[in-house]
């Protein structure tokens, strides 16, 4: 009897730590937003989830993308608890759990979602580009950011604005995002990502393979791409 009672517990176990690993806790973030976004409807609108592509040896994993006559949407999803505080220019965001005895550093989603728009605006040329961030917890309320939204405005953000794509607009851009998809293992492209930080470490843009020098700005120092304004690949000094 002992016996029979301890293996339900094991298993409760290993499937709450399954459930807490932030491999898992983004899984369920990205299957929530496909349920509001929806599926691929001819001439109305078209989806992609979860695209990887390739740019120089670089892969960028987009979690969602969105095209309809208002444009093409890139989404990257969020599914952090707690409260989050940051700004646009932020280069990290604080992330407080715990009444606040616990503070926890997150990069700009941002600055993350503008690598992938890039490599989308590459793909498709000179078509409406819109950045999106979707917390899926709808925790925003400190968050001042503009295209960073609850989880409950996504609908209503993807369904504002003025028709500027025609059917066969969407349509081309949708087969050219296809196109471009790039098949490799989820251990490929961790290596590329550590490729892209060493890349950045040692002056090299990881968007388009230029020279990063050293500029002043508004806020200050910081490293930004010999190919601007084409790449606009910023890092803070």
């Amino acid at each position: 009897m002992p016996f029979l009672i301890i293996i339900p517990i094991i298993l409760i176990i290993i499937l709450a730590v399954y459930l807490k690993r932030p491999e898992t806790r983004g899984k369920r973030g990205e299957n929530r937003v496909k349920w509001v976004i929806g599926e691929t409807i001819e001439n109305e609108q078209y989806v992609i989830n979860d695209l990887i592509v390739s740019n120089n040896g670089n892969t960028t994993q987009i979690d969602h993308i969105v095209i309809n006559p208002r444009g093409v949407f890139v989404i990257e999803t969020k599914n952090y608890s707690g409260e989050i505080y940051g700004s646009e220019n932020q280069r990290e965001w604080t992330q407080v759990l715990a009444y606040g005895n616990v503070k926890n550093k997150l990069y700009n989603p941002l600055k993350q979602n503008a690598t992938h728009v890039y490599n989308v605006k590459r793909i498709v040329g000179n078509l409406p580009i819109h950045s999106l961030v979707v917390f899926v917890q709808n925790n925003t309320y400190h968050i001042e950011a503009k295209n960073v939204i609850p989880l409950s405005e996504l609908k209503r953000t993807l369904c504002s604005g003025v028709s500027v794509l025609t059917a066969t607009q969407m349509e081309k851009a949708y087969q050219l995002l296809l196109a471009s998809k790039t098949e490799i293992s989820t251990k490929e492209h961790v290596e590329n990502i550590r490729a892209q930080q060493w890349n950045v470490e040692h002056g090299i843009c990881p968007r388009c393979g230029g020279k990063l020098v050293l500029r002043n700005g508004k806020y200050g120092e910081f490293w930004g791409c010999s190919n601007y304004p084409r790449c606009k690949f910023i890092k803070k000094d």
